[in-house]
């Protein structure tokens, strides 16, 4: 488990926990934030649970003081590290939560020996992942109604972070 704080923030903040998911509770708890963020605030996908990836790959919860408010997904194919459903609820967003969950599944790509990080970022969020270190690849695209952008990570070039 990670557990990171945020140190530009409040002394008063609780600490964000990020976990691998390994009960179905954990798991209930994905797929409504899933359902909260990409059906509900979105309109993206009603099939949040419909991913047949999930089987075999990692998904993580990110808590504060054990209640979940974000998640996100890594698959690895070869040396690539696939990062999909990355969402915070809407309370919780701008506060560490979302940078909290990448920086566990970058770590835990580069742990397996991925030499590549990529997702599909929503434009809106592209400062976020460039400051993460992703950068753009190709042309934009649309996933349903929303704007998206591919980007990549060399996790060749980023030191081993513990």
């Amino acid at each position: 488990m990670t557990v990171l704080k945020d140190t530009t923030a409040s002394e008063h903040r609780p600490a964000i926990q990020v976990r691998a998911v390994r009960t179905a509770e954990d798991l209930e708890a994905v797929y409504a934030i899933r359902e909260e963020v990409f059906h509900h605030e979105q309109q993206l996908t009603p099939y949040v649970r419909d991913d047949p990836d999930d089987a075999f790959s990692l998904n993580v919860l990110a808590t504060i003081e054990d209640r979940p408010v974000g998640t996100g997904r890594v698959t690895l194919f070869g040396d690539e590290a696939q990062v999909a459903w990355v969402a915070v609820l809407g309370p919780y967003r701008r506060h560490g939560v979302g940078r909290a969950i990448m920086e566990h599944l970058i770590r835990w790509s580069q742990a397996q020996g991925a030499r590549y990080v990529t997702l599909n970022a929503q434009t809106h969020a592209l400062d976020f992942y460039r400051r993460l270190g992703f950068e753009p690849v190709g042309r934009r695209f649309y996933m349903g109604h929303i704007e998206h952008q591919v980007m990549i990570l060399d996790l060749r070039s980023r030191p081993e972070r513990g």
